[in-house]
């Protein structure tokens, strides 16, 4: 592909711009009519009856724990919060989609959950509309159908389905070899073997890998900057109707990354142009996921406050909740305002991972090869194909309190970046060397006089 400079993209560039924006707010009456109208279309008693026999069942817990040992540990809390919220009975369908209401006061909710589940009545209220809580739009339908137990093993086959998809998808841009170790590093570094028991943690990976593997083989295929970005703020977009403010940063990294290594072959990072010229699209792939994330947010905040009794008070805790969540601190928490901080405990939470001893021989062999290469090794291209992990170090950096309160998930867009690190040193090599090449047990790395002169020689697969 011949190399696209940022002077001759200036005006395609601000087409992108009005095209992203025009899509995030084109998609904003979609996400509100969906809720509305499966609200209306949901049978709520038989959802109510479906989360009070998980109970029963043994798949959830007023404690927190459990007796079913499948569905124990990780994050119960969020997942009781989410179904109170999917099961608030407010009769006005427009309202229980938009201004979404926790019946209780949001101290225990697990064992909130069961009261409500019941069908116990109480004045007690917590409003939760500072979210789309988009994620209700899946569990309507399948609570209603499903017990919890078989929501979640649904989860558990979409995920495996969008993970092999991401993996096949990865492939057209960065190879077998560095699309497996990215694949590694979300495998060994997260939890994401066993999300599948979280909805609300699950929908959006589902959105991070499936839109990601499309968004590489769509890119692949046609190179259209103007389809790239149009096609991540769409995704910024969704993603943030889906989300309960999860891993928002990795998939605007994966997006970024992804263009970096489809366009690399062929390209040269001798000079700044060079450098910039690579940079640019990237970076707008990456801006407008994150501006359609952010405008979405937006939307739903005028709404809450439109459809609020006071208005005023909405926006007071909405703000209130935005300073805490970039540099405050909750009572009885204890969260350190320096820089840096953050990144370094996400970085520290990947390294007790259950993975991490696999993980960390693979990454070894990975710098074992590029020392032994270091004629081929081209490390100005290595530097900018990784520039791409700033977004979750920005990410983590601005929203602290978030990054750290809840680093037991928050971690995983670092562990995608260390992938990210790893797949960039490999690509970055004269020749990218096979899986069996990197895997074999004592196979000597491939040698400087195997690889092709100069960066972006061909992969082998």
């Amino acid at each position: 592909m011949a190399q696209v400079s940022w002077q001759q993209q200036r005006a395609p560039v601000i087409r992108a711009a009005l095209l992203a924006i025009a899509c995030t707010l084109s998609l904003q009456p979609i996400f509100a009519g969906a809720l509305v109208f499966l609200r209306e279309h949901t049978d709520l008693p038989a959802v109510m009856r479906h989360v009070a026999q998980a109970y029963d069942d043994g798949v959830l817990a007023q404690d927190e724990k459990p007796r079913q040992f499948l569905h124990r540990f990780g994050q119960q809390f969020i997942e009781c919060t989410a179904l109170q919220i999917t099961i608030d009975d407010q009769p006005d369908p427009v309202r229980a989609a938009l201004m979404p209401q926790l019946h209780s006061l949001y101290v225990d909710p697990c064992r909130e959950l069961l009261g409500n589940a019941r069908g116990i009545a109480t004045d007690e209220r917590t409003d939760y509309s500072r979210y789309w809580q988009g994620y209700r739009a899946y569990l309507w339908p399948a609570l209603e159908h499903l017990s919890l137990a078989g929501v979640r093993a649904l989860n558990a086959v979409l995920l495996l389905l969008a993970v092999v998809y991401f993996h096949r998808c990865l492939r057209l841009s960065l190879g077998a070899t560095a699309a497996g170790v990215m694949l590694a590093a979300l495998l060994c570094l997260t939890d994401l073997w066993r999300m599948w028991r979280f909805t609300p943690q699950v929908l959006p990976m589902l959105l991070i890998l499936a839109g990601s593997g499309a968004f590489a083989r769509l890119y692949a295929a046609r190179r259209a900057p103007l389809l790239a970005v149009a096609l991540a703020a769409v995704f910024g977009a969704v993603f943030n109707f889906v989300d309960f403010l999860i891993n928002p940063p990795m998939m605007p990294m994966l997006l970024a990354f992804v263009v970096l290594a489809t366009d690399a072959p062929g390209r040269t990072y001798d000079s700044r142009r060079d450098v910039i010229d690579a940079l640019w699209l990237p970076a707008l792939v990456a801006g407008a996921w994150m501006g359609a994330y952010l405008l979405t947010w937006a939307v739903k905040w005028l709404i809450a406050m439109q459809l609020s009794a006071d208005p005023g008070h909405t926006a007071v805790g909405i703000l209130d909740q935005i300073r805490l969540r970039l540099y405050g601190a909750e009572a009885g928490t204890k969260v350190w305002i320096i820089p840096m901080l953050p990144t370094a405990k996400m970085l520290i939470q990947c390294c007790i991972a259950v993975g991490i001893i696999p993980f960390a021989l693979l990454a070894a062999r990975v710098v074992r090869i590029a020392r032994s290469t270091a004629g081929a090794f081209d490390r100005r291209k290595f530097l900018v194909l990784a520039s791409p992990l700033l977004v979750s170090v920005l990410w983590f950096e601005a929203l602290s309190n978030h990054t750290q309160t809840h680093s037991h998930f928050t971690y995983r867009s670092a562990a995608a970046a260390i992938g990210v690190v790893l797949a960039a040193a490999l690509l970055s090599l004269g020749r990218t060397p096979t899986l069996r090449e990197l895997l074999r047990p004592g196979a000597p790395a491939p040698g400087a006089g195997s690889m092709a002169s100069g960066a972006g020689a061909g992969r082998p697969d």
